[in-house]
């Protein structure tokens, strides 16, 4: 909902004519005054008067600062350029929470900003623009800034609230603001130039509000990752949402290229500014509306400049048990009390993206112990875990010829005196060994690989180096996941006319859809009009029963072992995904589109 403008206000609020209003406008335009300013300097309205009835209409708290002393010390929270170029002023601070005096606290950039800056909660407080200028004067002299203009003090006109409900206003009010003159110029330098030309410094106030808004609606979004990606004649934002990439509402003018990434380079507190030309690494760290949300940030170059993926990693979600991950209750429960063996190699395998380590965490979180002791190693260690030892692998690190990976920090978790082990990913033959090792001598020892289904793990262990002997005594559950889309509660219906392909796949697959409960997706704003919103995932739990530990023996290859581990019960992840859709969890159409027909 939109805030009045101080116009409105003084005519709806405080009853003075629409003509007189406009007068006064042009007299406060003349003036060089805002105009709730320039009403009381006349004496039009009572000062306390307008400021109590712009409170009422704007949501915000007041504060007169004529009387008030603030201490240095708490104005110095907030850098002095930025006061003066947003027109405020902190002048309280109680713990975490720093109190603000604002010409407009509706000017969420700046209130957001200092939030990014300071790691505090900001609250704004509405004052009047001389009351902040003559504090500004007192504390850092009477240098000339830029001054406060009725046109500044009205934008943007958006509310906290409809920055939760709809960012879009708040970035399309940015970006009209910044200055793409000599755009066009810019393109025809690129073309005849093979050097990249930054037109915008970094440093530029307008360029970190940027920064922040691109963050601001990816949490608004719930994205899992942000792309920035430079072509030819535009820069392009994306964001992963429940698996799938989707424009970012608005656009971001070329000129600001250079400074966007070398914003995000300084950010990272890591990256080389100047290198361009090979691929960087890095992690930053912000609080968005309280939260904490860090994001892994790598940058590659292109032949148009560099391209950046910054992967979000909203650590509030990693308290989630193993119950809230989509898993079938009979499935669950095999998966529980494989976790519950004394010892062994436990192994969740699936591609980049879906969600293995979500699930250990929460597999860990199942099975830890006060009266044991857990380690794990990770690169990156991504969700913070109470009671656990978590160590971050960084193979960067080296002494002599040897690095600090995954499988030394295994033989260095040995001498650590563990009950559990955690590896972060078993991606050679010497992490593999070491692993089974230690799950043959007395530890459980819980990993990921990267295959697409579970009986492909025991071959791709196989294939990394392993013996057959030591996999078929060590390995004892294997759990292949995949992450697809669910369909919107808010607007999905039943689906009285299911497709004859699905009914067809459904028999084929042995599913009963006698009581099925098929539902179809159609669209509403909660979804972005997709009928699909949120993720669950669909399972494929590998038990190794003595069947298959003898037949590991002698025979590795996939065909065989998949074979034997249906006929043992075995639940595909095609069979698990056609009872989610039974269940009106998911489409037919999704599924297709993430498990392969078998």
């Amino acid at each position: 909902m939109r805030k009045k403008s101080i116009e409105e206000i003084l005519v709806e609020d405080l009853k003075i004519s629409k003509d007189e209003v406009e007068k006064l406008s042009l007299e406060a335009s003349s003036a060089g005054s805002p105009l709730h300013q320039y009403v009381v300097n006349i004496k039009k309205v009572d000062k306390h008067k307008l400021l109590k009835t712009i409170s009422v209409e704007w949501g915000v708290k007041v504060v007169d600062l004529k009387d008030l002393e603030i201490e240095q010390d708490i104005a110095k929270i907030v850098p002095e350029e930025t006061c003066k170029r947003n027109k405020l002023i902190p002048f309280n601070k109680e713990e975490d929470i720093l109190f603000i005096a604002m010409v407009d606290p509706r000017n969420l950039f700046a209130v957001e900003d200092i939030s990014f800056r300071t790691g505090l909660k900001v609250i704004p407080y509405l004052a009047l623009p001389e009351d902040i200028r003559d504090k500004l004067d007192e504390l850092y002299g009477t240098e000339k800034y830029e001054e406060f203009s009725e046109e500044k003090v009205d934008q943007p006109k958006i509310s906290r609230e409809e920055l939760v409900e709809d960012a879009k206003e708040l970035t399309d009010e940015l970006l009209a603001s910044l200055d793409t003159s000599g755009e066009v110029s810019i393109e025809k330098e690129q073309k005849e130039e093979t050097t990249d030309i930054m037109q915008v410094d970094a440093s530029a106030p307008e360029v970190e509000k940027l920064v922040n808004a691109i963050i601001i609606e990816a949490v608004r979004i719930k994205a899992s990752d942000i792309h920035i990606e430079p072509f030819e004649k535009k820069l392009l934002v994306r964001y992963r949402v429940d698996g799938q990439l989707r424009r970012a509402s608005f656009k971001i003018p070329l000129t600001y290229k250079n400074a966007l990434i070398s914003k995000i380079k300084i950010m990272t507190g890591s990256m080389n500014l100047v290198e361009r030309r090979i691929p960087q690494d890095g992690r930053i760290q912000v609080r968005a509306k309280g939260v904490p949300i860090e994001f892994r940030v790598n940058i590659v170059p292109t032949i148009y400049g560099e391209s950046v993926v910054m992967r979000v990693l909203d650590r509030s979600g990693a308290g989630l048990p193993l119950e809230a991950l989509g898993f079938l209750p009979d499935t669950l429960e095999k998966f529980v009390e494989g976790l519950k063996r004394p010892y062994g190699l436990i192994l969740v395998c699936g591609p980049t993206g879906s969600g293995k380590s979500f699930t250990l965490t929460a597999a860990l979180q199942k099975v830890k112990d006060p009266a044991e002791k857990v380690l794990t190693a990770e690169n990156p260690v991504e969700y913070e875990l109470d009671g656990v030892v978590q160590v971050p692998v960084n193979p960067d690190l080296k002494m002599g010829d040897k690095k600090f990976d995954f499988a030394m920090a295994l033989r260095a978790f040995l001498r650590q005196d563990p009950d559990i082990i955690m590896v972060g990913e078993i991606r050679d033959q010497e992490t593999a060994q070491v692993a089974m090792e230690a799950a043959l001598t007395g530890h459980l020892v819980l990993s990921t690989i990267h295959t697409n289904d579970a009986p492909s793990a025991v071959s791709r262990l196989y294939e990394m180096g392993a013996p057959s002997y030591l996999i078929a005594n060590t390995l004892e559950v294997v759990l292949a996941q995949r992450l697809l889309r669910t369909l919107c509660k808010e607007c999905k219906q039943p689906d009285t006319n299911p497709s004859e392909e699905m009914l067809k796949m459904l028999k084929e697959q042995g599913i009963d859809y006698s009581k099925a409960t098929f539902m179809k997706p159609v669209g509403c704003r909660k979804c972005n009009n997709t009928g699909m919103k949120g993720r669950t995932a669909i399972h494929e739990l590998l038990i190794m029963t003595e069947e298959l530990k003898h037949l590991c023996v002698k025979e590795v290859s996939v065909g065989p072992i998949k074979k034997m581990a249906i006929e043992t019960g075995m639940r595909t992840l095609l069979q698990d995904g056609l009872i989610k859709v039974t269940m009106g969890i998911t489409t037919f159409e999704e599924i297709l589109a993430t498990c392969q027909k078998e």
